[in-house]
């Protein structure tokens, strides 16, 4: 039906645009060494990135997310120049109205907000399923739903039962309308470091979409 992926992810972009009412998708999503072909939300709750780099959303999250006051002297950091990064970091924080620094005390005045909460990620196969699962488990570590998107043809030959095992959604795309099988349940991450690092990477690339 389609000759090659990048067909059918076009494809799967229009549908899924008209069946959520969303221009909230990016291509080719990097999150480490993996690559999501789709990643889109129907909502986005942050229009400024935050976490540009991955070690600021760590130890934000390892050390400020879930205390109200914390002594930077505690803040483990052994490379120097990463700490000094840090510290900036959180001064934009605080000029974000996230926290107040006074001295070496850091004073949470309000979490970090997510980008969105409703973060899903699809891969997408002509008709390698086994693969396409394979790959999308991954995706689970900062998606709050994830699918792997077959052509419609080769829909029969996937083994369902493994697909709700491991919580990952179905989508049959066609040259008709898009159609979802199996639903993805939706998840909480948790590991939200990696989480709110890829949703800023996501809303970055919006942004120089100038979708957002």
């Amino acid at each position: 039906m389609f000759v090659n992926e990048k067909a059918l992810v076009e494809k799967l972009v229009s549908d899924l645009r008209e069946r959520f009412g969303t221009h909230y998708i990016v291509r080719e999503l990097r999150g480490g060494n993996n690559i999501a072909d789709i990643v889109y939300s129907t909502e986005i709750n942050r229009s400024n990135v935050v976490f540009d780099e991955y070690f600021n959303a760590y130890y934000y999250f390892s050390d400020i997310y879930n205390n109200k006051k914390v002594n930077l002297e505690d803040v483990e950091i052994s490379d120097g120049q990463i700490g000094k990064k840090f510290y900036h970091f959180l001064r934009e924080l605080e000029d974000m109205g996230y926290v107040k620094i006074e001295g070496n005390y850091i004073t949470s005045v309000k979490k970090v907000d997510a980008v969105t909460k409703n973060f899903i990620a699809v891969e997408a196969k002509i008709s390698d399923w086994k693969s396409g699962l394979e790959q999308a488990v991954r995706y689970k570590q900062y998606a709050n739903e994830v699918y792997v998107a077959l052509s419609s043809e080769y829909v029969s030959k996937v083994d369902r039962q493994q697909f709700r095992d491991l919580n990952i959604g179905l989508m049959s795309v066609s040259f008709g309308k898009l159609k979802i099988p199996i639903k993805a349940k939706k998840q909480s991450v948790e590991k939200l470091d990696i989480q709110y690092y890829i949703e800023d990477r996501f809303l970055k690339q919006l942004q120089l979409s100038e979708i957002v």
